[in-house]
């Protein structure tokens, strides 16, 4: 019994030090949804914050570098909010983030505005009151329901928009790359309704044509292939502050991607866990404002994009109780087939899901330019929040963080 305890006390740090460690992602969590982080945007450099963190926790990774530094500094044009934003229906104020958001693209705006409404007819055309003078619409705010990706805005011509929601409103921050002549406006339906008639709003932007941010890049030196590398890849920035009020602090979008992608930093600069190939860990920026973060580094490559033989690209990690999406699992059907096996080998995830292509995450600009990736987020109802307030890292359940880490490991160490 003595040399029995003795063994295991001399195996335990092995073990401690060689697998993942759930405890470890959710500090970072934690860490990168605090209000010191301002949603990882651009008010209050809360995007620098975070990459200042992540710079840190590479260091203590002992992490290699390909330059001087871990920073690929880029610049990116970006809108932004930083005081507070007020909102009245009629009297009533609406709470930033919750009953309402402001567009990225929106300018400043202090009026008060006759708000006229529009319903919708079966094909989706605009109906207004019949005894309406749509020629004064330039001086009004015009409410509707219709898909404000489809609206035909050179149609109307008003000086502000307002579209409902039913139940949570979310916001982005993709059309803050430029600003319009006019603001929009995403109310939840429960705080607006025919009968009001008065729009009251006050804004104050501010334009940053060259917004400097940065991606984050370290590496281990393979083994046997080093000039040949495996990739993982996640982004840290998130949506940031709309106004003084509300902060999205986006926990599971990608919170929960960047601390994996820090745990498999960890795992791979262990001895033990040494790759035959150098993995090389990348936290990309600007992917909320539209894969610029991604975009950039494939036009300015720190080495030959050719030596790449996988990108993993993690994004949405926080669930899991209905397995896995790949995106590129129908494309790159061998590496799919492959991973599926190990998965159903060790009985790690409820399912792996394969789909086709699609510019949804930043292993696109890798994909586009023909480098063989797939881009992961986890499947299931636990975890539901999306580009909103309630993204918080009490709503992260890490479901199956364990088990996704375990397949992604067992899936480099396939590649021969």
């Amino acid at each position: 019994m003595k040399n029995k305890i003795i063994i295991i006390l001399l195996l335990s740090p092995f073990f401690q030090i060689s697998a993942q460690d759930k405890k470890y992602a959710i500090s970072v969590v934690d860490t990168l949804t605090s209000q010191s982080m301002y949603g990882r945007g651009y008010v209050n450099d809360g995007n620098r914050i975070a990459a200042d963190f992540i710079k840190k926790e590479y260091r203590k990774t002992k992490l290699k570098h390909f330059g001087n530094d871990y920073f690929q500094p880029f610049t990116m044009p970006m809108n932004t909010f930083s005081d507070t934003i007020d909102v009245f229906v009629d009297e009533n104020r609406l709470v930033p983030g919750k009953d309402f958001v402001l567009y990225s693209s929106s300018p400043s705006v202090d009026e008060t505005f006759q708000m006229i409404w529009a319903l919708k007819d079966t094909a989706g055309n605009l109906i207004f009151p019949p005894d309406m003078d749509l020629s004064g619409l330039s001086e009004m705010v015009l409410v509707t329901d219709a898909n404000p990706r489809k609206f035909d805005y050179k149609k109307y011509k008003a000086k502000g928009y307002v579209f409902l929601r039913e139940g949570t409103v979310w916001w982005h921050v993709s059309d803050g790359g430029s600003v319009l002549p006019y603001f929009r406006l995403l109310i939840a339906k429960d705080k607006i309704f025919p009968q009001n008639k008065i729009l009251k709003i006050k804004a104050v932007n501010k334009f940053y044509e060259a917004y400097p941010t940065q991606n984050i890049i370290g590496y281990v030196k393979g083994k046997v292939h080093p000039d040949t590398f495996l990739i993982f890849t996640a982004h840290y920035d998130h949506l940031g502050q709309m106004g003084s009020e509300a902060s999205f602090p986006g926990g599971n979008d990608n919170a929960s991607g960047t601390a994996m992608l820090l745990d498999l930093a960890r795992y791979y600069s262990d001895k033990h866990n040494r790759s035959d190939y150098s993995v090389v860990f990348i936290a990309f920026s600007g992917e909320e404002a539209g894969l610029l973060g991604s975009m950039y580094y494939v036009s300015h490559p720190l080495f030959a994009l050719s030596q790449i033989k996988f990108l993993i690209n993690i994004d949405m990690v926080g669930s899991g109780s209905d397995g896995i999406k790949v995106v590129n699992g129908s494309v790159f059907k061998d590496e799919f087939d492959r991973m599926v096996k190990l998965n159903d080998d060790k009985q790690y995830l409820k399912k792996v899901s394969p789909r086709g292509s699609a510019s949804n995450s930043d292993h696109f600009p890798f994909y586009d330019v023909g480098v063989p990736s797939f881009f992961i987020y986890t499947l299931g109802d636990e975890c539901k929040e999306y580009h909103n307030i309630y993204d918080t890292p009490e709503n992260v359940p890490y479901t199956e963080y364990d088990d996704l880490f375990r397949l992604l490991t067992d899936f480099i160490g396939s590649f021969r």
